[in-house]
């Protein structure tokens, strides 16, 4: 049923029961959609922007958000959840020019940010745009007396996102309802999801796989529980009242810490490939968790599936698994289907992706050939029937005449024990093109790991130089920021040790 009808319910039936916690801050679910009828009122009398591109029903309201984990951000995420509004997620580590270039191309009926954010708001009141300043008084006297939410069209746009891609500018994308409707349903059954699913989630509420956490726990009844920075201490003190964890790869390391939880029960984990060194320490710190393993995009939803028990796992873990419930795979070349085992561009067929961008994007990431679609992910599917991950189109390294894709080294690399972490790019090179080069976490000697690499891949495969690195960089998503490891690379920087031994 629609998230609207779903809060109404459980804030009659269970109207004390916790809904969202934050630190110390907590809604009920009585509370929660009490609020939302207020804000909902306060919302519905906000004067439009003109904004064409981006068509909402009549009543309805864009607001744009940027206020990190701040308590009042689950509430306002729900009002776009369940109400007819809409919200633009705008990521707080953004430049103030990003931010500006964002408002003007796509002006929100009202901005919700911290009073800190000073260029933020001013950009926003060059605009014409109220900005409400969440840690002051201005969002309690921005609630008006409640009304009540009326129906919301499966069809309407709920949320704006961005996702860079490949390239630095965000590209800009609308998702509608019936898509999440979808999802919902099918990752109620792939989770595992109960009415005992509390859920604990470390990571930024303005991220994809935190925010559709939130509608997954808001539609159960269940608990949802965040930080408004990430603590372990408090982390694990949240953890405590919880069974379900969500959490990209970095962030579900850095909770395998102290001693086991026993109390933990499932873990859903996506953003970067979980490799084999961190499964088996979650496995061993979480010893009754099942751990799914999704792949997905912002822009394509779910894709595939691999559920890790204690002692197997639903797929190959060198694999990102299954295809997703309601979700078919096609890799393609040139408009044909490829051999199994040969590469390919993935592309999907389901009920899960957007129509396309708002902006953004024309030469790079989401595009559709009739019912399929993609982002320009390059894999393969195995014998088995799983999918593997080789890396995006014009991510490919052409190294002394073969074609190398660098996510079949770096899974290469993670079955190696010792390994925490790697990155394969590839540098260019006089005579070769580009020469394979990787960057290394773990204090496995080099002579292992050429042997070990032997075994599995060709010679042409073979990284040519290797380095160590302790302190990775990460984008705001946890992933390790590729850009900033190839920059490194260039300046020679202090921080990549070659290895040679």
């Amino acid at each position: 049923m629609p998230l609207r009808h779903a809060l109404d319910h459980h804030a009659r039936q269970r109207p004390d029961a916790l809904a969202v916690a934050i630190c110390d801050t907590r809604l009920t679910y009585g509370a929660l959609f009490e609020r939302l009828k207020k804000l909902h009122a306060a919302l519905s009398k906000l004067p439009l922007q003109p904004r064409p591109d981006l068509p909402l029903p009549d009543g309805a309201r864009n607001f744009a958000l940027s206020i990190g984990n701040h308590a009042q951000a689950p509430t306002l995420l729900a009002a776009a959840l369940a109400t007819p509004h809409a919200v633009t997620l705008l990521d707080p580590h953004w430049p103030d020019a990003l931010h500006q270039r964002v408002l003007a191309k796509l002006p929100p009926d009202a901005l919700f940010c911290l009073s800190s954010q000073t260029g933020l708001i001013d950009a926003a009141k060059h605009l014409g745009i109220p900005a409400i300043c969440v840690d002051t008084d201005a969002s309690e006297t921005f609630l008006t007396a409640p009304e009540d939410i009326p129906f919301t069209d499966p069809r309407a746009i709920f949320m704006v996102g961005f996702t860079s891609g490949t390239t630095s500018e965000p590209k800009a994308f609308a998702r509608a309802r019936h898509s999440w409707r979808a999802s919902l349903d099918a990752s109620r059954l792939a989770f595992a999801l109960t009415e005992q699913s509390h859920t604990f989630v470390p990571g930024p509420l303005s991220h994809g796989i935190t925010l559709y956490a939130l509608a997954e726990t808001l539609e159960l009844g269940t608990a949802f529980h965040a930080l408004p920075k990430f603590d372990l201490a408090e982390a694990h003190r949240a953890m405590a009242h919880t069974r379900r964890i969500v959490a990209v790869p970095s962030l579900l390391g850095a909770l395998c810490r102290d001693k086991p939880l026993d109390q933990i029960v499932e873990i859903t984990t996506a953003g970067a490939k979980l490799d084999p060194a961190l499964l088996e320490k979650a496995r061993s710190f979480f010893p009754r968790a099942r751990i799914h393993e999704y792949y997905g995009a912002s822009e394509l939803g779910f894709v595939s599936l691999n559920t890790h028990g204690r002692e197997s796992s639903s797929a190959p873990a060198y694999s990102v698994g299954r295809p997703f419930p309601h979700v078919e795979l096609s890799l393609r070349q040139n408009g044909q289907e490829v051999p199994q085992g040969e590469p390919g561009t993935i592309f999907v067929r389901g009920d899960l992706a957007i129509d396309g961008y708002l902006w953004g994007g024309r030469n790079s990431g989401f595009r559709r050939e009739g019912p399929w679609a993609t982002v320009g992910d390059v894999g393969k599917l195995n014998y088995d029937g799983s999918l593997s991950l080789l890396g995006r189109e014009g991510g490919m390294v052409i190294t002394a005449g073969h074609n190398v894709y660098p996510q079949e080294i770096e899974t290469a690399l993670a079955e190696i024990p010792g390994i925490s972490g790697a990155a394969v790019l590839g540098l260019a090179h006089q005579s070769r093109g580009q020469e394979l080069v990787a960057i290394l976490n773990g204090d496995t000697p080099l002579a292992e790991i050429k042997s070990q690499l032997a075994i599995r891949l060709p010679r042409y495969k073979l990284p040519r130089h290797f380095y160590r690195l302790t302190d990775w960089p990460l984008t705001t998503s946890g992933k390790p920021d590729r850009g900033r490891l190839m920059s490194w690379l260039h300046k020679k920087d202090p921080r990549l040790v070659p290895t040679t031994g």
